[in-house]
């Protein structure tokens, strides 16, 4: 068979220290990483290396290259309504607020801008994947592909919300599902909203369909103690237990939240090895509480962080997301419980397994697609620099991440992004802004 791979098809990326995530946990300082379509093909030290010409080159050197970022719970479509209604418990939130914007704005155009704002905000950060849960899900997943970005993409549905109806929706999901995956940086899934958004039987029916196609499921999980009262009342059972009735922990999951978790639940998860997103900074800006992340970890349940939507954070900076969800769980369980090495992992490697991605990427090994940044370590905020680890997660800020490649295509070089224009996307939101502005006003009128 004819080989039609050329040079050009080659990234060499040289110089900075390499924090491969792999099952040694190996660095290597001076690394080479050879990738070749797509894939790395090797890793190595080199301390005099001298770069080849004909190739694509990224230099590292001052900084750590490491697996991207993976961000395991999103609504990259709702990043139009960044600090719309800050200050709102999360029912008066939803239904006063939220909801009502999204039936007024809520579109294909509305969740394409938003995708690409928060793309842009992602790769600065040095997101690589994300996960994601909204309408319009199609849109979004062209936008990640386009824009480089690898995803999951959920298209939701939630009945209470009155966005949209019941009628014809396995039909509209068998044309997400064909339409998604024709992209190849983009899984699609099933992405229910939530216990108390969807019926019991649509969510048998939701289980059903997703075993027969295959595909994972995104939901959000004991996010309130309302969430958990209410469940008790209606089905005499926790969330948990009721999911797991109807069998949706023996298929792929994904759930973010999982904060109100009793010590039953846990060992269900873990048992079950149920993917959790942590989204520590949401999760406190809506008064929700904190995910018992050291408890699950210790039952098996692999976890993921998260920074939900910036109308609930209000950014997509994970390395943010990951400063603050440490020092929480060190306030709750005590001082070494979560070390900055596990907060790593739950970045990188650790989320992989929770998306069950783990055989395409979360870490720098041979094999796996290319997708890494690299982070500044030459700044005034970065030295000294005595544990690499402590620094990703203490000291680094999202303005660190130098360069960003995924499946060996760089998306961005010195802070440039290679394959959109910041500037216009930016200004296009600005005018969105005026106008979903405008409509909030009258909303605040109302309540």
């Amino acid at each position: 068979m004819r080989n039609n791979h050329t040079a050009l098809d080659d990234l060499i990326v040289y110089g900075g220290t390499l924090l491969t995530m792999d099952p040694q946990m190996r660095i290597i300082p001076h690394g080479v990483i050879h990738v070749q379509r797509g894939k790395i093909v090797s890793l190595e030290s080199i301390e005099n290396f001298t770069p080849p010409s004909g190739v694509q080159l990224l230099d590292a050197h001052g900084g750590i290259v490491l697996p991207g970022f993976i961000n395991g719970h999103t609504h990259v479509g709702m990043s139009l309504l960044r600090g719309i209604a800050d200050d709102y418990p999360l029912d008066q939130w939803l239904t006063k607020h939220i909801f009502p914007l999204e039936r007024q704005f809520g579109s294909k155009e509305f969740v394409e801008l938003g995708t690409e704002l928060a793309c842009v905000e992602m790769i600065k950060s040095g997101t690589t994947f994300f996960n994601d849960m909204y309408y319009f899900e199609a849109a979004a997943a062209a936008v990640a592909d386009r824009m480089g970005m690898r995803a999951i993409c959920g298209q939701t549905h939630v009945e209470i919300s009155g966005v949209e109806s019941n009628q014809e929706v396995f039909n509209k999901f068998d044309q997400f599902v064909e339409e998604v995956e024709k992209l190849s940086l983009i899984q699609p899934a099933l992405a229910p909203h939530s216990i108390y958004g969807l019926s019991e039987q649509l969510w048998k029916d939701l289980v059903k369909y997703a075993r027969n196609h295959q595909l994972l499921i995104h939901t959000h999980l004991c996010e309130t103690q309302q969430e958990i009262q209410k469940t008790r009342l209606e089905k005499g059972l926790t969330p948990v237990e009721w999911f797991d009735s109807i069998g949706l922990w023996d298929q792929p999951a994904i759930c973010a939240h999982a904060i109100e978790l009793s010590s039953t639940d846990i060992k269900l998860l873990g048992k079950k090895q149920v993917g959790i997103v942590y989204n520590p900074e949401s999760n406190l800006k809506l008064g929700n509480g904190i995910c018992p992340v050291v408890e699950l970890r210790a039952s098996g349940a692999p976890i993921a962080f998260g920074t939900d939507s910036t109308a609930s954070n209000n950014n997509l900076d994970l390395l943010q997301e990951a400063a603050s969800g440490s020092k929480l769980q060190t306030f709750k369980y005590g001082v070494g419980n979560l070390k900055a090495i596990e907060c790593v992992k739950i970045l990188t490697i650790e989320a992989a397994r929770a998306l069950r991605v783990d055989d395409q990427v979360g870490s720098l090994v041979v094999g796996k697609s290319a997708d890494l940044v690299v982070l500044d370590i030459n700044q005034a905020h970065s030295v000294p620099l005595y544990d690499w680890y402590s620094h990703v997660i203490y000291s680094a800020l999202q303005s660190d991440v130098r360069h960003s490649v995924v499946a060996g295509q760089i998306l961005m070089k010195n802070r440039t992004l290679t394959r959109c224009n910041e500037k216009e996307i930016v200004s296009r939101a600005q005018s969105w802004g005026e106008r979903i502005q405008a409509v909030n006003a009258q909303l605040a009128k109302s309540t």
